[in-house]
């Protein structure tokens, strides 16, 4: 998975007006994303970085099946991706903070480690798009939050490395 990430990333770096524009409109477009990556994969796989790429996929797991947003073959290896929206400019009112994706509810970050962690012995990731960029220390705060049965999930990115607009969060468990 590792060696599509920047592709995806410099992907999404090019649609800065996007996420300007989602931001003022305090909007969590997740079918935006997805379709964006509809079209990327495809890309990913002519390219050679990537041999093969399902979207919406039932997955057996200790709790019954579950649709994973996306699954990847890279390298003969089987990834699972969930992916998450994460608006927190609070442009129109609305109560998502960061500290919101965090919560344990049906809505945040926590849903989706838990779901993942109940798929057995395979490369699991979340990709959150989180705009405009929290900044390192609002990150951490909010990365702190995480109950202690979630610790295994760990941030490879880091909001330094993405401009203002966008920070790309790439989680996966250690």
């Amino acid at each position: 998975m590792e060696t599509i990430l920047e592709p995806i990333k410099n992907w999404f770096l090019n649609k800065r007006d996007y996420f300007i524009t989602f931001a003022k409109a305090d909007s969590r477009l997740e079918s935006w994303f997805k379709a964006e990556l509809i079209l990327l994969l495809p890309k990913l796989v002519e390219s050679g970085l990537l041999e093969d790429f399902g979207r919406e996929c039932k997955v057996s797991t200790s709790a019954g099946r579950k649709q994973v947003d996306f699954s990847l073959t890279v390298r003969g290896e089987l990834h699972y991706c969930e992916l998450k929206a994460m608006c927190i400019s609070q442009a129109a009112g609305t109560p998502r903070n960061l500290g919101f994706y965090f919560r344990d509810d049906n809505v945040g970050l926590i849903k989706d480690f838990k779901k993942l962690d109940t798929i057995p012995g395979c490369n699991k990731w979340v990709l959150g798009f989180v705009y405009p960029n929290p900044g390192l220390s609002h990150w951490v705060d909010a990365a702190n939050f995480l109950p202690d049965s979630l610790k295994h999930w760990q941030c490879v990115t880091k909001p330094k490395d993405f401009p203002n607009y966008l920070f790309i969060s790439v989680w996966k468990p250690s």
